[in-house]
């Protein structure tokens, strides 16, 4: 507050003898100089001293209830100025009273006192900006501009009007205008680093995020470890998709203010957009610990935790965020994908559904509104959700890739190519609609266009190929091989494996020499395979090798057709050491010995078609045949099933895939869903069965009950989604002729 003499003195109030004047005017000329240094304590003395001769000297009363206002009194700095304001009709004191009633809660009163004095001076400047200033606070935005223009109108280059009068044109949503008030701020101090930052909060608004982050920086320079600015830099970097830099903003925000609740928020949302999850989590837990009930913070806690994959644990986090803010249309989104993948399907659709109803333009939530519909088989009701997607956003080409799928699902494979191919129209690196367009080519049997687009499943940043870094070359089938040594090493799953490494023994034809890595389960196994110089199992050290290429890319390397698919088996050869103990194991044969397996790796993508329950096999398992579990890894919804079946069970003693492998030598068939077990059964030219969904992998083609790279094979597919029933059917009436 600004430091002025009254203008006279109400009658009534006491007169100091000269002496007294003198005295309590030389104390009140130090308290005034000792004050302007900031010196408040010892001005605090000097005021009391002045006052102490001269009780109603309204000066000295003005200054020090402006004092004991900057001190922190505002109970004190009121009576002050209340006793000032009794004796003398002065501008500035009634203008103080004014503000500090308002600082107090006062605001009707606060009002009172300013427009008190401005009948006493109409064009006082502070006045008139505290008046706006209060009625920003109010919310009555248009009358503060104007008591902002008429300060401005009084005093041009008053940078407090002009900075002011910015707040209160952006909260009109007059955001240009806003911006020239804060550049004519800067004219008039160029240094103002509140019109730096105010001006780059417009700009963000504006969208405008490349001249918000220059004006952040500049105001930096002059305040550079400013909480506020450093935060509001953040998220701008954010917003520019620089999440690295972002980080480092909120970091140092944090550093200067470790409670600072909003930077350590934002730092979350950094780390997660850099798949830092488990940091995000961290900081969110910060977050919480300061301010139990952020939602913000509870619905990133749920975005950590679901790319953790900790489904059950970010649904429950994503319904404490809507608890405290019910109609937040992102988290009702994000809620229904983490009720998704713990299949609580219907409450996902409620939660799409309720996303929806507060934001009908939303497209995204009616892709993933698709994707449960899909998971259910809902095939046409997925497919509208996708169009309304498409509808709302014609250029998301998720939207594109997504009904791409229910074509796919549905057996409409030309139309599917056609939305496939629109996703990468949109999107040319869209690695997931390259990979669906090669899934079609090669289901069809068109290996030339099929190989180079299964290619890119490479460069899906999640796959296990890029999170190696390989210092050789890969090997495209260009290079020569003669007296070179290639490092194959396998990249998905063990049926994967098992298909694959057929191809080993052509590359000693070529004169190469084979490094083979696969998982450690499948080492022992193939330790033998034709033309492997070398088995090695993923982890170990890698011996010294001049190419390297992904199993799965061999066919492409090689040029297969389907022509040319080796096929010749078995290429996988069981230990006898290993046949003869399962033999005597199992004791003398007495009728027909089948195997069995009903589920794959719960983690593959597509695990909720091709696996299937145990209770769903119990047709099979009343036929007069011996039949032996081979599933390794039995889900809890089966054991009750199992227990009380005539399953054989020897998973104790099934180390790893070379005991698998032996105890199939002495099984009369292997029934399977598209899992390890077919491929390795296949691979050992083991008669065996194949279950499969309604739309199979790839590998097992369209409409063939045979397997082009498992002569042994015989192929079951359901006649539509989710019709389990019927293939089991199908395979007990084949059993029943074989017995």
């Amino acid at each position: 507050m600004e430091v002025v003499h009254p203008t006279g003195t109400r009658e009534g109030a006491s007169v100091p003898t000269d002496a007294a004047r003198r005295q309590a005017t030389a104390h009140f000329s130090r308290g005034r100089d000792l004050h302007g240094t900031s010196k408040f304590d010892d001005a605090a003395r000097e005021y009391q001293a002045a006052l102490a001769v001269y009780p109603d000297y309204a000066e000295a009363l003005h200054l020090f209830g402006v004092l004991e206002f900057q001190r922190g009194n505002a109970a004190v700095s009121e009576a002050l100025l209340r006793q000032s304001v009794a004796l003398a009709d002065a501008v500035n004191p009634i203008s103080d009273l004014g503000a500090v009633l308002a600082a107090n809660g006062k605001a009707d009163e606060g009002m009172a006192q300013l427009d008190r004095a401005l009948q006493l001076d109409h064009n006082h400047v502070q006045t008139l900006i505290r008046r706006a200033n209060m009625l920003m606070g109010m919310r009555r935005y248009d009358e503060a501009l104007a008591g902002y223009d008429r300060a401005l109108a009084v005093s041009p280059l008053t940078l407090d009007a002009l900075c002011n009068r910015g707040a209160a044109l952006r909260a009109l949503g007059r955001l240009q205008d806003a911006v020239e008030s804060y550049q004519r701020a800067l004219t008039v101090d160029p240094r103002s680093f509140e019109s730096f930052y105010n001006l780059a909060n417009v700009q963000r608004d504006l969208q405008r995020n490349a001249e918000a982050l220059q004006n952040y920086d500049r105001a930096l320079v002059i305040v550079p470890n400013h909480a506020d600015i450093l935060s509001a830099r953040g998220r701008t970097l954010v917003d520019l998709g620089r999440a690295r830099e972002a980080l480092a903003s909120f970091n140092e925000a944090i550093a200067t203010r470790p409670d600072f609740v909003e930077a350590i928020y934002n730092s979350a949302v950094a780390l997660e957009r850099l798949g830092r999850a488990e940091e995000a989590l961290e900081r969110c837990d910060r977050v919480l610990a300061l301010e139990p009930n952020h939602a913000k913070a509870l619905a990133a806690r749920g975005n950590a935790l679901l790319h953790l994959t900790r489904y059950e644990e970010a649904a429950h986090a994503y319904q404490r965020a809507l608890e405290l803010e019910p109609g937040a249309v992102d988290v009702l989104c994000n809620r229904g994908t983490a009720l998704r993948h713990i299949e609580r399907h219907e409450e996902a659709l409620l939660s799409y559904d309720a996303a929806l109803a507060g934001s009908a333009n939303f497209p995204e939530a009616w892709c993933n509104r698709g994707n449960v519909l899909q998971d259910l088989h809902r095939y046409e009701e997925a497919m509208n959700s996708y169009d309304r997607a498409i509808a709302v956003s014609p250029k998301y080409p998720i939207a594109w890739f997504n009904r791409g799928n229910v074509l796919l699902e549905t057996n409409r494979l030309d139309a599917a190519l056609q939305a496939y191919d629109k996703a990468v129209a949109l999107d040319p690196n869209y690695a997931d609609a390259h990979f669906g367009q090669g899934f079609i080519h090669l289901v069809q049997g068109d290996f030339a266009n099929g190989w180079p687009k299964y290619e890119w499943r490479l460069r899906d940043p999640k796959s296990e190929y890029n999170r190696r870094r390989f210092a050789q070359p890969r090997w495209t089938g260009e290079q020569p091989l003669q007296g070179r040594t290639i490092l194959i090493h396998a990249e998905q799953g063990f049926g994967d494996t098992l298909q694959f490494c057929r191809y080993v023994e052509r590359f000693a034809d070529m004169g190469a020499q084979v490094v083979l890595e696969v998982q450690p389960a499948l080492r022992s196994l193939l330790a033998p395979l034709q033309g492997a110089a070398q088995v090695i199992a993923l982890g170990d050290p890698l011996p010294l090798h001049d190419f390297q290429c992904p199993l799965l890319s061999l066919p492409f390397a090689l040029k297969t057709e389907l022509s040319n698919i080796p096929a010749d088996t078995p290429y996988v050869h069981a230990n006898p050491d290993l046949m003869s103990k399962w033999a005597e194991t199992l004791g003398a044969k007495r009728r027909m010995r089948v195997g069995v397996a009903w589920s794959g790796n719960p983690e593959h993508k597509n695990d909720r078609n091709r696996s299937m329950e145990l209770a769903t096999l119990s047709p099979l398992l009343d036929l007069d045949i011996e039949w032996i579990n081979l599933q390794k890894i039995v889900r809890g919804r089966d054991l009750t099933v199992l227990e009380a079946s005539p399953l054989r069970n020897f998973d104790a003693d099934l180390r790893d895939f070379s005991d698998t492998a032996a105890l199939m030598e002495s099984l009369d068939l292997v029934i399977s869903v598209d899992t390890a077990v077919a491929h390795l059964a296949g691979s050992l030219n083991r008669p065996v069965w194949i279950l499969l969904p309604h739309l199979g992998e790839w590998r097992w083609m369209r409409e063939r009950n045979d397997s082009p790279w498992y002569p042994s094979a015989r192929l079951f597919r359901q006649s539509a989604a989710g019709r389990w029933n019927d293939v089991v059917d199908t395979v007990r009436q084949e059993l029943v002729r074989k017995i």
